[in-house]
């Protein structure tokens, strides 16, 4: 499966809502935390996901851009875990992966810790 441009949440409103409302819920599985919630059926999207990794805890570009790309894949390769629970067409998930830590765990280590968030997501939905 691939982690198309419809799937990125880039929305400045939709990002606002995200993290501004208190409807937004938060999960966390050392080193990731993911906040989310659900809108109404964005652009035929059944998730919209973004990725962060702050520059307080990586100063060089170089890590950051390296573990955002290990949380893109992680996702990548567990999206059916949340696409199974989601009803088509009535609503869109937005998700924010935060990294929290600031070392770099191994990619194993990474898709283990969203997999388990994505599972918990999709016992709460």
């Amino acid at each position: 499966m691939k982690f198309r441009k419809e799937e990125r949440l880039c929305s400045r409103k939709l990002t606002d809502s995200l993290f501004n409302s208190g409807e937004s819920q938060s999960l966390s599985a050392y080193p990731v935390r993911a906040v989310y919630m659900s809108v109404p059926s964005v652009d035929n999207a059944r998730a919209k996901v973004m990725v962060t990794v702050p520059k307080r805890h990586f100063k060089q570009a170089v890590k950051r851009n390296r573990i955002k790309r290990q949380l893109r894949e992680a996702y990548r390769n567990n999206k059916q875990l949340l696409e199974k629970a989601m009803q088509p067409g009535d609503q869109t998930l937005l998700v924010a992966f935060i990294w929290l830590s600031d070392q770099i765990f191994s990619t194993k280590e990474v898709e283990n810790r969203v997999k388990t968030i994505l599972q918990r997501i999709n016992e709460k939905q």
